[in-house]
């Protein structure tokens, strides 16, 4: 069985800095890929991941290895130095197409993104959802969330391991405060 990998993507967008010292920073990282074990199907089926690490099948069937998870990400903003203000963040999260692959005769392809992501309970591709990081108080804001989705699968009598790490595109749209 293969083990099936996507380039992840990590992006840092730095912000203007506000008459201080050292300039506010905006960093994204990809924690942890998106993972839905190693399953086998005879025909078509289906395995969802929820954003909670919750599983559900329909017409496949977990093989021994078969740990799964949601994709993990945090994001982390450092204002500038010197400036005393309560902020608040608006971002800018989008997740791209993400391709169908074939590994040991299994064919897979994604549907149906969730979050955890306060106010983004889901994720279209190709379109962007914002986000308030709301009553950040220190210097460094930061949250992480999880994405979850749908595998489909068509087979003919395989398994394999079906992994996706993630990319998503963040940038800080505005800072309020």
């Amino acid at each position: 069985m293969r083990h099936l990998a996507v380039a992840s993507l990590a992006m840092v967008v730095m912000a203007p800095a506000a008459h201080a010292d050292s300039p506010s920073s905006f960093t994204a990282t990809a924690d942890q890929a998106l993972s839905f074990g190693t399953i086998v199907t005879s025909g078509s089926g289906s395995r969802t991941v929820g954003p909670d690490g919750s599983t559900t099948n329909n017409g496949v069937f977990p093989l021994g290895d078969s740990a799964s998870g949601p994709a993990q990400f945090t994001m982390t903003y450092t204002r500038a130095s010197g400036d005393p203000h309560l902020y608040q963040l608006l971002i800018q999260v989008m997740l791209p197409t993400v391709s169908p692959v074939r590994a040991n005769g299994v064919q897979g392809s994604l549907s149906g993104f969730t979050t955890d992501l306060p106010g983004v309970p889901t994720l279209l591709p190709g379109q962007a959802a914002v986000f308030t990081m709301p009553n950040c108080v220190s210097k460094t804001c930061s949250i992480t969330f999880h994405v979850g989705s749908t595998l489909n699968v068509v087979s003919g009598n395989t398994g394999a391991k079906l992994t996706f790490p993630l990319m998503l595109m963040t940038t800080v749209t505005a800072v309020l405060g």
